[in-house]
């Protein structure tokens, strides 16, 4: 029962301008300056491997993920224009 109560939670999320803008605008760009931060501080501390898979994988898919939301975002805002 809990799931079923989280897919719709979600796709109500992902059917909202307001839940596609914060995720878009604010807590995606938040997360991926967040994860570049803290790679690059492992990595000028001594934790290469793991600073660089920070810095090149999840500060990359949080950005490009945030680029996505917007343009969801921008799609079904003028699909309710219409």
């Amino acid at each position: 029962m809990g799931a079923e109560v989280m897919k719709d939670a979600i796709k109500a999320l992902k059917t909202s301008p307001e839940g596609l803008f914060v995720l878009g605008y604010m807590l995606f760009p938040l997360f991926a300056l967040i994860f570049a931060g803290l790679g690059l501080f492992m990595v000028l501390t001594g934790s290469k491997i793991m600073g660089l898979v920070l810095l090149l994988v999840f500060t990359q898919v949080f950005a490009f993920g945030s680029l996505k939301l917007v343009g969801m975002r921008k799609a079904l805002l003028e699909d309710e224009g219409k």
